[in-house]
C-alpha cells in the first residue's frame, strides 16, 4: 500500500518511509485534534488589521493557550504546523 501511494504521489519510497512515522505521531499526539480549533483561530483573525505575521503570532499564543487546556502536549513546531495547516485549508475554501 505504501509503495503504491509512493508510485501514485510521486515519492520515493525511502522518504515515504522516512516520514510517515513521524506524520503518524504528528496527527495522534493532537494535530487532529487541534485542527478545528486552529481554524476557528484562523477564521477570527482572518479580518483583523494585523499583518501576516502578527496574525500568526496571535494565532500560535492561542492555540498554545488552548491545546494546553486541553492537556495536549505540543511543540511550537507542531502548533505552528497547525496554524498553517488552518490556513492553507482556508485558502482552498476560498477558491
Amino acid at each position: 500500500m505504501k509503495t503504491l501511494f509512493a508510485k501514485l504521489s510521486g515519492i520515493s519510497t525511502a522518504l515515504l518511509n522516512f516520514y510517515l512515522p513521524i506524520l503518524k505521531q504528528l496527527f495522534a499526539s493532537g494535530v487532529a485534534a487541534m485542527l478545528p480549533i486552529a481554524l476557528e483561530i484562523v477564521r477570527s483573525l482572518a479580518d483583523t488589521d494585523k499583518t501576516g505575521s502578527q496574525k500568526r503570532e496571535a494565532a500560535v499564543k492561542k492555540l498554545t493557550m488552548a491545546a494546553s487546556e486541553l492537556g495536549i502536549n505540543a511543540t511550537e513546531s507542531l502548533i505552528r504546523l497547525t496554524i498553517e495547516s488552518a490556513v492553507q485549508k482556508l485558502k482552498l475554501d476560498e477558491e
